[in-house]
């Protein structure tokens, strides 16, 4: 995992490869993101590239402002002192990253590490909490995306605590992915998540040998068929059965 250094320059860079990511203060580029498209930002946004295995901010870390993901996935996640790591969730394009220390100037409370080339929109904490104090706009898009994020944390915490096992917590996160960004084919609902069987653990507390023993038996009955880092779910119903939807 390589840290993004925390001097953010209004420069453009060639890529290198080494996650510290282009950087270009570009305010006509696109991104998949209404917040980020407010033409108010235009003048403080930078525009960022990274590589795979990017932090884009490190838990404890002080906040130096918020990132827009733009393109690609983005791991949030949490880490106790004895190295045990939850995976809070996976951010996609439009998600808004350290909102909640950039607004607090608490340090970060989790680390966002990129899962492939990303490309984000960068701005800095000062120029934020400045644009709150009189642009209508940014008031209601920093409120929807505070309300997204507790969804998704009720969400998360529904999986984690009122599953009664491991099969169980597999079986929902899978239904989940289905519904956010699962792809339905002719043979199935395919996922694409990325995801090795460790990290997909570390998202319902999980070893990596109970994933990988869960989604043997999954496809020993048939219910969804493995392809590198795709899941296939050939059966929908019956994975909701496991899951007790």
């Amino acid at each position: 995992m390589h840290l993004i250094r925390p001097d953010i320059a209004r420069t453009k860079s060639t890529f290198n490869g080494n996650g510290l990511g282009d950087r270009e203060h570009s305010p006509r580029a696109s991104c998949n993101s209404a917040f980020s498209e407010l033409r108010v930002l235009n003048d403080v946004k930078v525009s960022q590239n990274h590589a795979r295995g990017a932090a884009l901010f490190v838990e404890g870390q002080q906040p130096r402002g918020l990132f827009i993901l733009c393109k690609g996935r983005v791991k949030v996640s949490i880490a106790s002192p004895e190295g045990k790591t939850l995976t809070l969730r996976i951010a996609r394009p439009g998600d808004l990253l350290g909102i909640n220390s950039s607004l607090s100037g608490q340090p970060y409370g989790a680390t966002a590490e990129t899962l492939e080339r990303c490309r984000v929109d960068f701005i800095s904490r000062s120029d934020l909490l400045r644009l709150l104090e009189w642009d209508k706009q940014i008031c209601v898009g920093v409120a929807q995306a505070l309300s997204l994020k507790l969804t998704n944390v009720v969400e998360h915490t529904r999986l984690l605590l009122l599953s009664q096992s491991s099969a169980e917590k597999l079986a929902r996160l899978l239904v989940k992915w289905c519904d956010e960004h699962g792809k339905q084919t002719a043979k199935g609902i395919c996922i694409n998540s990325g995801l090795t069987h460790e990290e997909m653990g570390q998202m319902i507390c999980a070893s990596r040998e109970t994933v990988t023993r869960l989604l043997a038996e999954l496809k020993r009955k048939k219910i969804v068929n493995l392809v590198h880092n795709t899941i296939l779910v050939r059966n929908r119903e019956a994975l909701e059965s496991v899951a007790r939807c």
